[in-house]
């Protein structure tokens, strides 16, 4: 049987990477499970894993009250670690002082494709001990909040979409992306024969998960040569945006491990599907536990309150699309019937709306977000949906009627178009007012700059497709 090597036996599998017991000793843990090094980090903008290895004993003599001090470039960077020079936070103009990684202890756990290592997620705070109210974690925890005094308890569940290429990043870059070969040639999606063949790799990441407490229900290959969907067990909103970072990188170290790389890039050409990073949603009562979206009236739909959230999430899906699409290459993914939203639409059980209604009885009735790529950071999807809710609730909005048959066939209204680029989207995003009052003004501010930077860049990266198509001829 295997044991599940967190900091507390207490934490639940389906509860994600947390569990924390203050009775328990650190020491104790670290001993028993023979670990020397911890990985101490908080997601950055992009949802990348930024961070420090801490010797296990100055983690315990230090790290684990008072948190380490790393430079705030991690957010004033972008992915590829080139200073970003527009944005306000931090530059050369406020000298890239530090901020502080304070680990959140209930979600210390061991790395099982790494022997002698644990990680925890921190949350980031400014040199006066606040929470950094720019950094992702924060901006979820403020939503969360707002829910929670509402008498709200958001639940959360990921579904990812990946693909997996032979060869390690390191290959891949020295054939500078090149000829890229999927662990597995077609199409096959759903086959239970095919699916053996790549089980020592996707049974391995379900197996490690499983141990540090992230559960994925199941998992199966996609319509993309060498493409798989995991599906995530729910748990409240910060456990499920915690385990999705923690699944990304997981399946990042098991696949390089291996000699494959795993991308959760949003769309790596144009004849493959793209990877979304479905988000499925709904509220529990804070009292009682209790569904707030099952309806005992009629179990085909949404309870009032169900269908108030969803008003909240189609009304605001443009403004909020760059957090759900939030590079260049997001819009790849949504273009046309790639079984993504490109609308703000909704519909019952129908996958070619942008918000899928699934109505049932008691917890399992909730909404699928089908927008938001595999490439976008969870904490900010998240945080981005249950604001949305949220709005629709307070403000008692009506949801527009659900779309029958195929939502990308009908001729809808134009204003329904989701921005079909990053630089449209980060332009409603900062003149959201609704982003502006439950994410912070601050993180709207940030995130736009750093998505004109996105867009900078791009604008001017010569590209191959300019070079074959006008090279010779022009």
């Amino acid at each position: 049987m295997t044991t599940i090597t967190k900091y507390s036996e207490s934490g639940m599998m389906n509860k994600g990477v947390r569990g924390y017991d203050p009775a328990t000793d650190l020491e104790t843990f670290f001993t028993e499970n023979g670990i020397k090094v911890v990985k101490v980090g908080a997601p950055d903008i992009d949802g990348l894993w930024r961070g420090k290895r801490i010797m296990a004993r100055y983690f315990v003599e230090a790290v684990a009250a008072a948190g380490t001090n790393i430079c705030d470039i991690i957010f004033g960077w972008d992915i590829q670690d080139e200073p970003v020079k527009s944005v306000t936070f931090t530059g050369w103009h406020t000298g890239y002082p530090d901020v502080n990684l304070r680990p959140d202890l209930s979600t210390l756990h061991t790395v099982p494709s790494e022997p002698g290592t644990a990680a925890v997620i921190c949350d980031v705070l400014t040199p006066a001990g606040e929470m950094l109210d720019i950094a992702p974690r924060s901006v979820l925890r403020r939503v969360l909040d707002r829910a929670n005094s509402l008498g709200y308890d958001p639940i959360c569940a990921y579904e990812f979409e990946f693909y997996l290429y032979e060869g390690t990043a390191r290959d891949l870059a020295r054939r500078q992306y090149r000829d890229l070969a999927p662990i597995s040639e077609g199409s096959h999606t759903y086959s239970v024969y095919r699916d053996t063949g790549t089980e020592f790799i996707i049974g391995e990441i379900r197996d490690k998960l499983a141990e540090v407490g992230v559960f994925i229900e199941a998992s199966n290959s996609e319509n993309g040569a060498g493409q798989f969907e995991v599906n995530i067990h729910y748990g409240n909103a910060l456990e499920a945006a915690d385990s999705a970072l923690v699944l990304k990188h997981a399946v990042k170290e098991i696949a390089t491990r291996h000699g494959y790389t795993a991308t959760f890039m949003a769309k790596v050409n144009g004849k493959d599907a793209g990877s979304s990073g479905h988000l499925h949603q709904s509220l529990n009562s804070v009292a009682d536990g209790s569904s707030l979206f099952a309806n005992a009236d009629n179990s085909r739909e949404l309870s009032e309150l169900g269908m108030a959230y969803m008003a909240g999430l189609v009304h605001n899906a443009k403004e909020l699309s760059a957090l759900y699409l939030p590079t260049i290459n997001s819009y790849k993914r949504v273009e046309g019937g790639q079984w993504a939203g490109s609308n703000a639409t909704w519909g019952l059980d129908n996958r070619t709306v942008a918000m899928r209604s699934i109505p049932a009885n008691g917890r399992s009735a909730r909404i699928e977000n089908r927008v938001a790529g595999a490439d976008a950071n969870p904490y900010l999807v998240i945080a981005a949906n249950i604001a949305s809710g949220l709005a629709g609730i307070e403000n008692s909005l009506t949801p527009p009627p659900a779309v029958q048959g195929n939502a990308y066939a009908l001729d809808l209204d134009a204003s329904l178009r989701l921005p079909n680029t990053l630089e449209k989207a980060s332009e409603l995003l900062e003149d959201s007012a609704v982003a502006k009052e439950y994410l912070g003004e601050n993180f709207v501010r940030h995130f736009a700059e750093t998505r004109r930077w996105e867009v900078h860049q791009a604008q001017v990266a010569v590209t191959d497709w300019e070079v074959a198509r006008y090279l010779e001829h022009i």
